[in-house]
């Protein structure tokens, strides 16, 4: 059993995390994102060669599923492991996005004889393998709402935002890879890099967090209470399948929270790990915004065991977070988990983005009284367009 909490605590907690601060200094146009799934579009800007190669090329169109999600599907559908689909990058769920995927292992035939309503398949023809390094960039088309300022004041603002940043953006990661309603991908990655494995489950299960629907966070409060498997994968609903998941080996196998953890999907596994370094990355980075530091060339490590942590400010920072975290960098070796073991990276503080452009302003057709605007740009692989937005908007 767990300490008593307060209604709110760990949502006040944890959404402080995700304060970084703004680069920009014009006060932003507020607004809602994300208000209906056609309001972001997404497509990659890559070329794939075809013609040879043993894998098949396909477009993917989908919405409302992760890439991952979308992946796990395809490959049920096509009877075959998904470790044999590459992609070049997990789109954003709640969005209209179009990407390359390669099949190993499948004829062109076989993929135009799937029919679902769920995502549209385009065979493009026969290449190489797809992956994180074959995408070159994003489009982005994206319909801001909810705007309660003058037509001539959103524009005016926007464009005196984007002049301010000059082509150039902080780099954070955008909060959906935490998790944008229930941010808990980087505590259960920090659990998991501890050791601490039954919390690891139990956060990812449980965890209640407000911005869910009732019902759901009514469900994750009792199990966080009670941790008591028995029965709790009926109360969610299909789609929470990797919550029940877990539940149901833990049902059969009590207290085996390591082997829970084996059960789900290598990518989700990996996205525990990753989000960590993320928060990391991201607290490091506002940080040394809120100094006033800039370099546009630099990069920041997402640690790992292989991390050179040299006497410089951000890799000053980061050492100063891990031992306020408990968390070393031979963790990042993760013995229990070899396949998901990091050696570490470095990202770009700033990220570059194009072709910035306001498509149109106008009444909002969602929310009375009110604006919406449209823009479209163009930004780098790993980088985020709701990081960007964020800037003009200043929520």
């Amino acid at each position: 059993m767990t300490e008593e909490i307060e209604e709110n605590e760990f949502e006040h907690l944890d959404l402080a995390d995700m304060d970084w601060s703004f680069y920009s200094d014009t006060f932003g146009i507020q607004g809602a994102m994300k208000e209906q799934v056609s309001d972001f579009i997404v497509k990659e800007m890559a070329r794939h060669d075809t013609g040879e190669g043993d894998h098949v090329i396909v477009r993917l169109r989908k919405q409302n599923m992760t890439t991952l999600e979308a992946i796990g599907k395809l490959s049920n559908m096509l009877h075959i492991s998904r470790d044999r689909i590459g992609y070049g990058g997990n789109k954003d769920k709640r969005a209209v996005t179009e990407q390359y995927i390669s099949i190993q292992g499948v004829e062109e035939e076989d993929v135009r004889q799937i029919f679902t309503d769920e995502f549209d398949l385009e065979v493009v023809g026969k290449g190489e393998h797809i992956g994180l390094g074959n995408l070159d960039a994003n489009r982005f088309e994206i319909v801001l709402r909810d705007l309660n300022l003058p037509i001539e004041d959103i524009r005016n603002r926007s464009l005196k935002i984007i002049d301010e940043l000059d082509g150039k953006f902080p780099n954070y990661f955008g909060n959906q890879r935490f998790g944008s309603a229930r941010p808990i991908t980087h505590q259960v990655g920090r659990h998991i890099l501890r050791g601490e494995f039954e919390e690891a489950v139990w956060t990812y299960i449980a965890k209640p967090y407000e911005s869910e629907y009732k019902s759901i966070t009514k469900t994750r409060r009792k199990l966080w209470e009670s941790r008591d498997p028995e029965d709790a994968a009926e109360k969610f609903p299909e789609s929470y399948r990797y919550e029940k998941t877990l539940l149901y080996h833990l049902t059969k196998n009590p207290e085996d929270y390591k082997g829970a953890i084996k059960r789900l999907p290598e990518g989700l596994q990996e996205l525990f790990i990753h989000a960590y370094q993320s928060w990391i990355f991201n607290r490091v980075l506002s940080n040394l915004i809120e100094d006033d530091w800039y370099d546009e060339t630099y990069e920041i490590p997402l640690v790992g065991f292989k991390t050179d942590l040299k006497d410089n400010k951000p890799e000053n920072m980061i050492a100063d977070i891990l031992e306020e975290e408990g968390v070393s960098q031979e963790d990042f070796r993760l013995q229990d988990f070899p396949e998901l073991r990091s050696e570490g990276t470095f990202r770009r503080a700033f990220a570059d983005f194009r072709n910035f452009e306001i498509l149109d302003i106008d009444e909002d057709d969602l929310n009375m009284s009110q604006n919406k605007m449209t823009v479209k740009f163009d930004l780098p692989k790993g980088c985020y367009a709701t990081v960007l937005l964020r800037e003009v908007m200043k929520n």
